[in-house]
């Protein structure tokens, strides 16, 4: 009995011996000269921090649970002097962090608690400064954004699932949250007069932060409006011809890629040097520009955009000389194409001069010949797309801009349209061929809200 005694007290003497060499030999250095200060940030902190002056310590361990009540372990070192705590959705206070050094033989030190505050996340407040509104055949999310940038954004529509032919969820796109914010057009397929729009943000782990439904935002479904010549109004700047096929009714003809000039360029007079006089387009001079052409819709009318054409390129030499209009086109073309025009609503008055035309929209490219890339009638100068024949005129695309007018439910019954200047397409020789201020267009299009 006394022996085994004994024994025990010698065995627990032996673990106090240990215990005591234990505690001895714990890392556990010196925290004079550690800095620690905590920003508060969108989604966490930043925790910005100056470690001892001590070679025994080799880096530093932050421990911490996220918005899900995870835990977290971040790691930092001399080499740096901040370290950002994320993984939080809301704006918090009072959320504590352990913090301890750790040495070269991986051995860390007991743990000093502190405490940071975070804002809220980009997922979060990207509602903040979000909007949802009207387009035309669909709608538009506009949203900015925070300073630091994390999470997706995923946004639906309710529609009919195609193969169950039930209302659904149908998703439009995903994206992540980008630091400038975006403005984000969609068209929908579905076409539905109203829509309900589902936004849904989640964080990088793939977790929901949040979502907000926008009901009964207007569709803004739009048409085609049939327009002709009777409708519209130059007050005489139209250059009329038969022979040259140049006049406002070629205008609204439906033909918007060049077919009559195409026909006509086969039997182009190479000898005469007269080149192709035929056009089959609207031809507007001299001193067009800033004179008002105005479009009776013969009623009261939500106004969507006007749909301008140019002539598709073709392997046949502009007028000049004797040849109608030659004086006009001298053997140019793009220059007389607008690259600046003005569109104005009337409900009552068609008189260019009344007080009451509000200002719609505008079509407002860079005239000069640096930007000649970019202007929406580059292709009228690919001679490599020129059709062969005029077959192959049917397959080619025309070439067209829009003019959009903001989707609110404003009627008019007049548009006013100015063309305040064309492209500047003069060659190296410097010479500008249209110093008369003439503009054609190949054909004209009004668009409008459905009723």
């Amino acid at each position: 009995d006394r022996m085994m005694k004994n024994t025990i007290f010698l065995l627990l003497f032996v673990f106090a011996l240990f215990a005591c060499e234990d505690d001895d030999s714990a890392f556990d250095p010196s925290t004079e000269g550690l800095e620690i200060k905590f920003t508060p940030v969108a989604g966490g902190a930043m925790m910005h921090y100056n470690l001892p002056n001590n070679s025994d310590i080799f880096a530093m361990n932050i421990r911490y649970k996220d918005w899900q009540g995870l835990d977290v372990l971040k790691a930092c070192g001399y080499s740096g002097d901040s370290v950002l705590l994320d993984g939080f959705t809301r704006s918090q206070e009072g959320i504590k962090a352990q913090i301890s050094f750790v040495n070269q033989n991986n051995e860390e030190s007991g743990a000093m608690e502190y405490q940071f505050s975070t804002l809220d996340s980009a997922p979060w407040s990207f509602f903040d400064d979000l909007t949802v509104r009207s387009s035309w055949n669909g709608f538009q999310v506009i949203y900015k954004s925070p300073s630091v940038v994390t999470g997706m954004v995923h946004i639906f529509y309710l529609g009919t699932n195609p193969l169950t032919q039930k209302e659904d969820t149908i998703l439009m796109s995903s994206f992540p949250i980008t630091q400038q914010g975006d403005t984000l057009s969609f068209i929908q397929k579905q076409e539905r007069s109203s829509n309900t729009i589902i936004v849904r943000t989640e964080d990088f782990h793939g977790f929901r932060v949040r979502q907000e439904i926008y009901p009964d935002i207007d569709a803004f479904r739009a048409e085609q409006w049939k327009m002709s010549a009777s409708d519209f109004n130059d007050f005489g700047l139209s250059k009329e011809s038969a022979k040259a096929k140049t006049g406002v009714e070629y205008l609204f003809d439906g033909e918007l890629k060049g077919l009559e000039r195409l026909i006509a360029s086969a039997y182009e007079d190479k000898d005469s040097r007269q080149g192709t006089e035929v056009y089959g387009a609207y031809l507007a001079g001299p001193n067009a520009y800033r004179k008002p052409m105005i479009l009776d819709l013969r009623e009261q009318k939500t106004p969507a955009w006007i749909r301008i054409y140019c002539l598709y390129p073709i392997l046949a030499q502009h007028a000049v000389g004797q040849a109608t209009w030659g004086n006009v086109w001298i053997g140019s073309y793009e220059d007389k194409v607008p690259c600046k025009i003005s569109v104005y609503g009337n409900s009552t008055s068609s008189d260019p001069d009344d007080e009451g035309w509000v200002y719609l929209g505008q079509l407002d490219q860079a005239p000069e010949r640096e930007a000649v890339t970019k202007r929406w009638s580059r292709l009228t100068t690919d001679l490599a797309s020129a059709p062969k024949d005029v077959d192959d005129l049917e397959t080619k695309n025309p070439i067209y801009v829009d003019i959009q007018f903001p989707p609110v439910n404003n009627k008019y019954r007049y548009l006013k349209v100015l063309v305040l200047d064309t492209f500047d397409t003069s060659r190296e020789d410097g010479i500008n061929r249209n110093q008369q201020e003439y503009f054609t267009l190949q054909e004209l299009e009004v668009y409008v809200k459905k009723d």
